[in-house]
């Protein structure tokens, strides 16, 4: 993806980011991620001999190289409603490569959508019958994994998932809710930041930690709104922080603060307050649960999977 950025980059000029909405992602997703390796792609697909090709809403292969030997499609959604137009337009750039090939885009046979009723409101849900809602759950491993610290008082899970790497920004926010009195586990490795030395204490770096560990040990999370993250500290009756920074997330931090189980800020050094104000007042916590409720009645994958297997 580093490439591909750049490589969009010098195709459109500074100040395109294939990373956020706009010409950036259009060119990113429905050309330079396809350009000169379709055929490769689709000679692998047709060994392999799939019955079902699934894809991700903003990927461009999966439905080439469903189109070339006819293979039913299903698309797997990454996140919440996205502008029909960015949609459209990134199709839209990939249509030559179906041309060249004299086949056209399928239609998918199901809409695989993890992205929960309880996050949106009722103009952006999708009611068609084609969709197969999904509970997202958040992820865990087997092995137990290293030991959480228990601090004393309020606890704040900070993480910025796997798609934003910014220590610095990371550092800000982790001194900013420290200083405000409430303890931090925050998923990066010792001495990736400074902190000062009378905030040490109630900062605990912790590694990598999945998630279906990390919400429970903490009153609050604060992210960068990653569709991984924001459904997984309702689904655990955790209200949340964000601070967006790229792609979806903007979208989704303004899901959450509608909702009424976050609040979203902009500025780093508002985090603090942020946090105690997530704390203090009940009702997110509240809200959070009840969308807790809502998650723990949808389909599970083993289920959906059976479903999906079942239109084939």
């Amino acid at each position: 993806m580093d490439e591909a950025s750049t490589e969009t980059g010098r195709r459109l000029g500074d100040g395109q980011d294939g990373t956020k909405p706009g010409p950036g992602a259009v060119e990113l997703f429905g050309a330079v991620r396809l350009d000169g390796v379709v055929d490769e792609a689709v000679e692998v697909a047709r060994r392999f001999a799939p019955d079902l090709v699934g894809h991700d809403t903003v990927d461009a292969m999966g439905p080439l190289i469903a189109a070339v030997p006819g293979v039913p499609l299903a698309e797997h959604r990454i996140t919440g409603p996205m502008p029909e137009q960015l949609l459209r337009a990134m199709a839209d750039r990939a249509e030559g490569e179906y041309t060249a090939r004299g086949v056209a885009r399928p239609a998918p046979i199901a809409l695989v959508d993890p992205y929960p009723d309880a996050l949106l409101p009722k103009t952006e849900r999708d009611d068609s019958p084609g969709r197969l809602p999904l509970r997202l759950e958040p992820h865990r491993t087997t092995d137990g994994g290293r030991a959480l610290p228990a601090p004393d008082g309020p606890v704040a899970a900070v993480t910025f998932g796997t798609s934003v790497q910014d220590p610095a920004a990371m550092g800000s926010l982790v001194r900013s809710i420290a200083s405000a009195g409430v303890s931090v586990l925050a998923t990066v490795e010792p001495g990736e930041f400074d902190v000062d030395e009378s905030l040490r204490h109630k900062v605990h770096a912790v590694g990598f930690v999945p998630l279906a560990r990390l919400p429970p040990s903490a009153d609050v999370v604060v992210s960068a709104g990653g569709t991984g993250t924001l459904p997984a500290a309702p689904a655990l009756g955790k209200p949340q922080v964000i601070r967006p920074f790229i792609a979806d997330q903007p979208w989704n931090a303004r899901r959450a603060a509608d909702r009424g189980i976050a609040v979203e800020i902009e500025d780093l050094a508002s985090a603090g307050d942020a946090v105690r104000q997530v704390i203090s007042d009940p009702s997110y916590a509240r809200t959070a649960k009840a969308v807790a409720e809502e998650l723990a009645d949808l389909d599970d994958a083993n289920r959906v999977v059976k479903v999906l297997l079942d239109r084939l």
